[in-house]
């Protein structure tokens, strides 16, 4: 995410106090350049992650479709999906999401290479499936990603949606720059469109509430509370809609908002009651 924005310093300071004879010392909160660093980190970070919860969506779908048709590994070029063992009666499997060893370009429009690893304990479809996924040399757009996801399916909702949940344990991205990013999510997943389409995955939209968190390459340390459902469209590579809040200790709460809906590149992020026009990466 890249800013057009003049850079400002947030006149604001900790004050700590160790004892009635101790000085009293200080310590100044990150700055307007940190902070906006923290949050463009945290959208591309978010992402990655996303679309690797699309990725792992995709090939547990395309698993399903294998599994009750018994047809094998039909699918052509990259990725390679190996799932073990190859039954319907069989729980849990491994299923291998292979993007080969140099970048590939995917049908999202993100180059990927390396591998992701999943097992499942039912189908995708099927409530109380959970998948914990992993990841060996896997890159997306040169970032390398590594972590724990686990995606539960906790059924249906009252307007009919599978939801999971989406919980990413010890995520860590490093970008081409080798900068380190640490991230972590709690979230829930309702799958709003493209359910009836299963070969068509650029039309699986979904909206996600919850609480992520992480640590930018700056060391700034950020909690993110989703307080209007984020809108993500497997195919667009920006969050389309949604305000996040964002709390960063020293400051006071920011929002970022992506707007309504729609698949663009803009966001705004509200800091002091100063609004700050962002272009996301």
């Amino acid at each position: 995410m890249t800013r057009n924005l003049i850079l400002l310093l947030i006149a604001l300071l900790a004050m700590f106090t160790f004892s009635c004879k101790e000085p009293q010392e200080t310590e100044d909160p990150p700055t307007t350049q940190e902070t906006l660093n923290a949050l463009a980190e945290y959208s591309a970070v978010n992402k990655l992650y996303s679309d690797a919860f699309s990725e792992t969506d995709d090939a547990a779908k395309y698993t399903d479709d294998q599994i009750e048709g018994k047809s094998g590994n039909t699918k052509d070029g990259y990725p390679i999906i190996t799932i073990t063992p190859f039954d319907a009666v069989t729980w849990p499997k491994t299923v291998t999401v292979n993007y080969g060893t140099t970048n590939y370009l995917c049908q999202d429009g993100h180059y990927r290479k390396g591998t992701i690893n999943f097992e499942t304990t039912g189908f995708y479809r099927d409530e109380g499936t959970v998948i914990t996924i992993t990841f060996d040399n896997y890159y997306q757009n040169n970032h390398k990603v590594e972590g724990t996801q686990i995606v539960t399916n906790t059924g249906r909702n009252g307007e009919n949606h599978l939801v999971y949940t989406v919980e990413i344990n010890d995520g860590v991205v490093t970008t081409p720059e080798n900068k380190v990013i640490h991230y972590e999510e709690n979230t829930s997943r309702e799958w709003v469109g493209g359910e009836a389409t299963v070969l068509e995955i650029c039309d699986d939209n979904y909206h996600i509430t919850g609480t992520q968190n992480g640590i930018s390459s700056d060391s700034i340390s950020y909690l993110l509370t989703v307080q209007t459902r984020l809108d993500i469209m497997v195919c667009c590579h920006w969050i389309r809609g949604g305000v996040l809040d964002v709390d960063i200790e020293g400051l006071e709460t920011i929002t970022i908002d992506y707007g309504n809906d729609e698949c663009d590149e803009n966001a705004v992020v509200t800091i002091l009651g100063v609004n700050y026009p962002i272009v996301m990466q």
